[in-house]
């Protein structure tokens, strides 16, 4: 008999059984696991316990999808829906290079042109904004699909 796998453990990547309520590997309980919350993900990303997190697909409890569906349709470039659900450092990467991708827009406007390592450097880092609009895109889409990963945690005992 040939065993069907469908979903995957999210702490080590296993394959596993509908069924199968504790991984054998790594032995996280997807009971509780469905209970985590974004609240206590962002406490542990405060503290510095990033070992209490992990990331899963849909929203949880605590993490309205209309509202992150609104953040990331109107401010994604920004990067507000990672600020959102705690993933911070995504965040950053998304509102650093939309404020490069604005101050080019506008030295464009302007028709300022800076001298040339300067500016080879500077349109360089333009396409990072390209990437950034790319991944603002895909972002809506795992929202809708229910795709994109939020972090969550278990409260500490």
């Amino acid at each position: 008999m040939k065993l069907k796998f469908k979903k995957r453990c999210p702490r080590c990547d296993t394959k596993l059984e509908e069924e199968i309520v504790i991984c054998p590997k790594c032995k996280l309980n997807f009971q509780k696991f469905d209970m985590a919350t974004n609240y206590e993900a962002k406490l542990a990303y405060s503290e510095g316990d990033n070992d209490r997190v992990l990331l899963r697909r849909g929203c949880p409890s605590d993490v309205k999808k209309w509202k992150l569906l609104l953040l990331t349709i109107f401010l994604g470039y920004t990067g507000a829906h990672n600020y959102y659900v705690g993933r911070n450092k995504r965040g950053i990467f998304f509102t650093v290079f939309f404020i490069i991708g604005i101050i080019n827009a506008i030295f464009t406007i302007k028709n300022i042109t800076l001298n040339s390592d300067l500016g080879q450097i500077f349109y360089f880092l333009v396409l990072f904004w390209g990437i950034v609009i790319f991944m603002w895109i895909i972002d809506i889409i795992h929202i809708i699909f229910n795709r994109f990963k939020i972090p969550v945690s278990l409260p500490r005992k």
